[in-house]
């Protein structure tokens, strides 16, 4: 499990350097001839897996998605991201038998830094992203929530993914997105931990939406 974690950040961290360096070495080449933000409204689905220390099944949930995207030039930009996932119940299976239940509300909050590919003669726009901030399980004590949680319980988190987006006009575009969350609660984290240990969760996102070029 710890190799597995290392390599997680390890490869994250490598990915968003790559990034970072040159998005500094491309942003002297923007000529600002296209516009500079897009801000993105999407939606989809959102799968929570099962893990050994707060979910018992996998968990499938709606998530709402606001970005804001800054280009630093016509080939990287960075973004801030607002996902909010909202809850379905579903029939979960365990050792213990079968019950309708849902996650809590959870949050996620993330910088991110965006490498595209432009196509030539093409309005798709093909990139790679990357990024890290957090995510919050918000609190809510009801017996079909899992994990029933008296408190709030915020943890640090990755993402990294691709996506691409498709050119309508100058200012309207079709956007989808793939991406892998990890977060990492602590080891002492109320409903996620058990024994003094924590198991990261793993969530995928599949969304699809528009987005506007000011």
């Amino acid at each position: 499990m710890k190799s597995k974690l290392v390599a997680i950040v390890t490869g994250t961290v490598a990915l968003l350097l790559v990034l970072g360096i040159a998005s500094v070495a491309g942003a002297e080449e923007f000529d600002g001839t296209s516009s500079a933000i897009d801000i993105s409204v999407m939606g989809g689905v959102q799968i929570l897996n099962q893990n050994d220390t707060s979910l018992e099944d996998q968990f499938v949930n709606v998530p709402v998605v606001g970005a804001l995207t800054y280009h630093l030039s016509s080939n990287f930009a960075a973004e801030g991201e607002f996902t909010w996932m909202i809850p379905v119940k579903q029939t979960v299976d365990t050792n213990a038998g079968s019950f309708d239940a849902k996650t809590q509300d959870v949050l996620a909050y993330q910088a991110n830094l965006r490498a595209t590919l432009p196509l030539q003669d093409v309005p798709l726009a093909p990139y790679l992203v990357a990024g890290a901030g957090a995510v919050t399980f918000l609190s809510n004590n009801d017996p079909d929530r899992v994990p029933v949680l008296d408190s709030s319980e915020t943890m640090f988190a990755l993402n990294f993914g691709a996506g691409t987006t498709y050119r309508l006009s100058p200012e309207w575009a079709v956007r989808a997105d793939f991406r892998e969350f990890v977060a990492f609660p602590s080891n002492d984290a109320a409903g996620f931990s058990q024994n003094g240990e924590s198991d990261e969760i793993w969530m995928e996102r599949g969304t699809l939406g528009l987005a506007y070029s000011f």
